[in-house]
């Protein structure tokens, strides 16, 4: 009983972990109940998309010593 409700707080947490992936939440959960939530975890972390950010293609530079005015 006590392994049951380990394995499935496990589970959970990987779920909350993987939330924001591309197959969600409760696709993460599934998939942790049926195979392993360490497996699960690792596969996570390995998979996990990296956060890139978005820039405008043509955008100045911006300067630290160059003013307001001067740059028009």
């Amino acid at each position: 009983m006590e392994f049951t409700i380990a394995y499935l707080s496990a589970c959970l947490v990987v779920a909350i972990y993987g939330r924001n992936c591309r197959i969600g939440f409760w696709g993460v959960l599934l998939f942790s109940v049926v195979l392993t939530p360490v497996l699960l975890f690792y596969g996570l972390m390995s998979l996990r998309p990296a956060e890139v950010s978005v820039k405008a293609p043509n955008a100045p530079k911006k300067r630290w010593w160059v003013t307001k005015n001067a740059q028009s």
